[in-house]
This record gives structure tokens, C-alpha cells and sequence, in this order.
């Protein structure tokens, strides 16, 4: 399964699920709700909720027409942090999974620089605005997003805290994720997801089976990787997808 992040859509995964495809293995990609091809709510989410009850509903998808009724998670910023809520929340769900790959997911530290902390406050305000954070006018993605979910992230890059609508310490839960897992980072990701937050998260996992990788010129990579391009762009086609499926059967 290959989750997109915010702004976004199945298509930003597309390249990499071809390429595994390619190698063996079975690909689904996931439109969260509101997103690509899938339809609009009624009620609208926050990042919270979109995420536990979107995720929820792919693994189901995916273990009805798997073999053991599990499978492998690949998300993209937003989409890799669904994965982390939806395993800290119960950690007996990993049961349904082989392991997870995250790139360029984080939380927390997305305001450290003061910069980024005055323009996290002004998307803020621009989103409580026009009630909706306007991914397309800002050449920030090809969709839109939900006011509710960005402002969810707001608070937390402002607060330093990854928490619960009721105040659950996704952190702290982390712990409890065991199953192998391969994080990677962009080296030229200096707003959405800084590696230093990137890396807090792969350090809290509870995992013995866990890789961290900042992608950029000094691991020998053809760029230092930006947010995007981390996950589509030809460069990450030599650099990033390789890796992602030589990780991927070393442990099939």
C-alpha cells in the first residue's frame, strides 16, 4: 500500500509503485478521503481522524485479497504518519503488517527555524481565512486541503508536540511499533519535514529492525532531496526506489 501526503494524490506515488510493481510485488495506492478519485466527506476531517480511519480502511482493503492478510506500508509524508497513528494507537494492528517504509514524514519540528515558525502562523491565519488551505493557488500540491487538517499540523509544528485531539503522545507510543522499518529523510527538506524531525521519529520506535537515511549528495546520491522529489522525480527513480525494493525483499 502506498499512501500520498497532504496536497496531494495517488499520482505522487505512481512512479514508485510502478517501479515495484516491476519488481515483483503487488501495489495498491490509497486516495485519502477528499483526494484524487475518492469521495468528498460530509463531516470534515482533521489529520487526526483522516488518517486512523482512512488507513483503517486500506489494510482491510488490502488483507482481503492478500495471502496472509498482511502487507507492507509505504507513506509519503502525511502518509507515513498515518501509518504511525494508526500502529501507537493499537499496537496489536501490526499484526496486519510486514513492516512500513516512511519518507519524509515528521511532526514536530517543522517551526524550529523562526522563519519557519512565522510562516507556519501566517498558513495558519490564511486557512482559518478561506477555510481551506489552498494547496493549488500556492503551487504547494495539486489539491487543496482540508482546514482541519492542516490546522491540526500547525499546532503541532508550533508546539513542538505530536498529540491527540485527547492528548494522546503519539511519541511516547511509538515504542510500541515493533514491526522493521526503513525511514527515509530529505536533505533538502527544510520546512515540511526537516530530517531532524524525521529522525526523532525513527528513534522512537520500538523497533530492532529499523533503518534511518537522509537522502542527499553526501550518502552519494545524485541531490539533496527535497520534500517532493524524495518520492517522484528521476533522480529518486535511480536513488530512492531501488532502495525501497531491496529493503522490501530482504524481508518477504
Amino acid at each position: 500500500m502506498l499512501a500520498h501526503g497532504t496536497f496531494s494524490n495517488h499520482r505522487s506515488c505512481r512512479g514508485l509503485a510502478r517501479h515495484l510493481s516491476r519488481c515483483g510485488f503487488n501495489c495498491w495506492l490509497l486516495d485519502f478521503q477528499g483526494h484524487g478519485i475518492s469521495e468528498t466527506p460530509r463531516i470534515e476531517p482533521d489529520f487526526e481522524s483522516m488518517c486512523l480511519a482512512d488507513t483503517a480502511a486500506a489494510i482491510d482493503y488490502v488483507a482481503a485479497d492478500s495471502t496472509d492478510g498482511k502487507t507492507w506500508w509505504i507513506g509519503h509524508s502525511g502518509g507515513g504518519l498515518a501509518i504511525l497513528m494508526y500502529l501507537a494507537r493499537d499496537p496489536h494492528r501490526q499484526s496486519r503488517l510486514h513492516g512500513l517504509i516512511t519518507l519524509a514524514s515528521q511532526a514536530t519540528e517543522a517551526a524550529a527555524p523562526l522563519s519557519n515558525r512565522v510562516a507556519i502562523r501566517m498558513a495558519s491565519l490564511v486557512t482559518s481565512v478561506l477555510r481551506v488551505a489552498p494547496g493549488r493557488l500556492l503551487k504547494l500540491g495539486p489539491e487543496n486541503e482540508f482546514a482541519a487538517v492542516m490546522q491540526q499540523w500547525y499546532r503541532w509544528s508550533l508546539s513542538g508536540r505530536w498529540e491527540g485531539s485527547d492528548g494522546f503522545n503519539y511519541l511516547e507510543a511509538l515504542k510500541g511499533v515493533t514491526v522493521p522499518s526503513f525511514s527515509l529523510a530529505a536533505a533538502a527538506d527544510n520546512f515540511i519535514a526537516p530530517p531532524a524531525g524525521c529522525e526523532k521519529i525513527h528513534r522512537c520506535l520500538g523497533a530492532v529492525d529499523k533503518t534511518y537515511r537522509l537522502c542527499g549528495l553526501h550518502a552519494g546520491d545524485r541531490e539533496d532531496y527535497s520534500h517532493a522529489r524524495i518520492v517522484s522525480s528521476r533522480n529518486a527513480s535511480v536513488d530512492i526506489w531501488p532502495r525501497i525494493a531491496e529493503w522490501l525483499h530482504s524481508r518477504a
